[in-house]
């Protein structure tokens, strides 16, 4: 065969190329973006650069390719079906990974999967509400208008090149991003394999632990209490009551040194010595699922089983005797499973504020538990346990405090920052402050009996503080402000004089480092409860306590490079 004829061959070949790329060309637009943004912001921000322009070529190559196998299908309907499949199919987890990836600098993981299955309207729109302001809905009406345009009036066909310098732009481009494809493989080899690289990929994969997670929750309901061993029960405390907050971050507390008076009720137990304050404590996550999934159970993050197949606290306290009460601010029901809701139903008696599903109102503020509480202390038994479960510090902050504590403003905020930045800190130093209120409240209800307090948070949350970034809190990219939290103990005088070795221990204890997800050993030694999974070492106020055990958020230790925002070279 002659030069001329391959000659002939090559050029039919790049003009059906070049045909692929001028018919398909938005079609290629759009499900290159979709599926190369996100993942190359997100290298960007690892500073690697080079893995980040690879794997755009790499990407181009794919799309190309995947773009050439849809011209199998002859029957232009059915190809456009297929084009409408891929678009739509990157284009939804694109925009949720975008979301993370703006407000967190997070891929989409099984952590935001379980935010969304677990959120109702509400949320959502409360969601939308902090996170879109006019800035964000101009940009993204801008880029619909955009590729609309792109499309209605096919610009990219327009563009005044001529066809031969439109194939040697194309086999340019597909020159390199064969080569770049090569070296990827050759050099990053790892990059192809470690993680998922596609926004539908990630979905799909954390949408499988999702589901997972659902079946832990089916089966740690139907989960019977008859497993519960006590080895050792000499418990006799009257009222102990747990008050699980929700999203304080102890760094905008008065009480820890916060240069806002958001705290002055608690301010005021601590200077008559009526309060433990636990200087150095962690949750185990920055998501409330995944930290009750450990908070209230034996599984931490040396265990090496699921969390649901260990026994909780809630029935090792009905084993020994406790009457418990589970009274929630939060939401009551919901299709996609809750675990407080899980202990809600294994305790003796619960109760919530309302019924919370998607047609939930706005306005309820934790003040409307105060009633509940005033019930289930008419109804105690000789032994009680109470859980009450706040809304404290979750967003949208301006939901969590009525009119009359708008006690802070933008102009208490002494931070280089927007206005709009300092109105939103103003708001959650407002719900902290409210949420002082609701602590010592709850604490006074029980003042004349014999009684300890425990208040511990689910996670804390990030606000504008040493990141500048944003707000909220997310599983993927924690930073320090997403998980330190207050942990507060409060005794009334007949505890104290009852019990005064304890209340030693308590008080020696505060400035020792913990992770929530060993509370559970902390509540069992101040009830006096003993069972086989209990641990002296990991109880904060136990002698025996291991201040030396590293406290491990996400496989990263958080004292050596979360506290310190630096990362450990392997």
């Amino acid at each position: 065969m002659n030069r001329s004829v391959w000659k002939i061959r090559f050029l039919r070949l790049a003009i059906r190329i070049q045909k692929l790329f001028r018919k398909n060309a938005v079609f290629m637009v759009l499900f290159f973006l979709f599926n190369y943004t996100t993942l190359a912001w997100s290298l960007v921000n690892a500073d690697k650069i080079e893995v980040m322009i690879g794997y755009g070529f790499s990407l181009f190559l794919g799309v190309t390719f995947v773009t050439a196998l849809l011209q199998i299908f002859r029957n232009p309907l059915l190809k456009n079906i297929m084009k409408i499949v891929l678009v739509v199919g990157s284009g939804i987890p694109f925009m949720i990974e975008f979301v993370a990836m703006y407000n967190y600098k997070a891929l989409i993981g099984a952590g935001i999967v379980n935010s969304l299955l677990e959120t109702n309207s509400r949320e959502a729109l409360e969601f939308c509400n902090m996170y879109f302001g006019a800035a964000e809905i101009i940009g993204g009406v801008f880029l619909i208008g955009l590729f609309t345009a792109i499309k209605k009036y096919k610009l990219i066909s327009r563009l005044h090149f001529s066809r031969r310098v439109q194939r040697k732009i194309i086999f340019g481009i597909l020159g390199v991003s064969l080569v770049y494809t090569v070296r990827m493989f050759v050099v990053y080899t790892d990059f192809f394999y470690s993680e998922p690289l596609l926004p539908m990929q990630r979905a799909y994969a954390s949408a499988e632990v999702a589901y997972k997670n659902m079946e832990a929750y089916h089966t740690l309901t139907s989960k019977l209490n008859t497993d519960i061993a006590i080895t050792e029960n000499k418990s006799k405390i009257r009222n102990i009551v747990f008050i699980l907050g929700e999203s304080t971050n102890r760094n905008h507390m008065h009480l820890y040194g916060y240069n806002v008076p958001n705290t002055p009720n608690l301010d005021a137990l601590k200077a008559k010595n009526e309060l433990s304050v636990f200087t150095d404590c962690v949750s185990p996550h920055s998501t409330t699922i995944a930290v009750l999934s450990k908070l209230f159970t034996f599984c931490d993050y040396e265990s090496d089983k699921d969390w649901y197949e260990y026994n909780n606290l809630i029935d090792v306290m009905n084993a020994a005797g406790y009457k418990t009460f589970w009274l929630s601010n939060q939401e009551s029901s919901g299709v996609w499973g809750n675990v407080a809701q899980i202990y809600a139903e294994h305790s003796t008696k619960h109760e919530f504020t309302r019924i919370r599903d998607s047609r939930e109102d706005y306005g309820i503020v934790d003040g409307e538990l105060f009633p509940l509480v005033d019930r289930a202390v008419q109804e105690k038994a000789d032994k009680n346990f109470y859980v009450i479960h706040l809304m404290g510090g979750h967003g949208l902050y301006y939901n969590r405090f009525p009119y009359s504590f708008s006690k802070f403003t933008k102009d208490d905020i002494k931070l280089n920052i927007p206005n709009e930045k300092k109105e939103v800190i103003a708001q959650y130093d407002n719900a902290l402050y409210y949420n002082d209120y609701i602590v010592s409240g709850i604490i006074d209800k029980f003042r004349d009996d014999e009684t300890i307090v425990i208040y511990v948070p689910d996670h804390s949350e990030a606000i504008y503080d040493e990141t500048g970034g944003f707000t909220g809190h997310i599983e993927e990219n924690p930073t320090r402000q997403m998980i330190e939290i207050p942990v507060i103990m409060w005794a009334s005088d007949k505890f104290k004089t009852n019990y005064p070795d304890k209340w030693a221990q308590i008080q020696a204890a505060v400035n020792r480092p913990y992770m929530t997800d060993d509370m559970i050993h902390t509540v069992l030694e101040i009830a006096d409860i003993k069972t086989p999974e209990f641990d002296p070492t990991k109880s904060i106020i136990d002698e025996q306590f291991d201040t030396t055990r590293k406290r491990i958020f996400g496989g990263k230790d958080y004292d050596a490079e979360i506290k310190t925002g630096k990362v450990q070279e392997e």
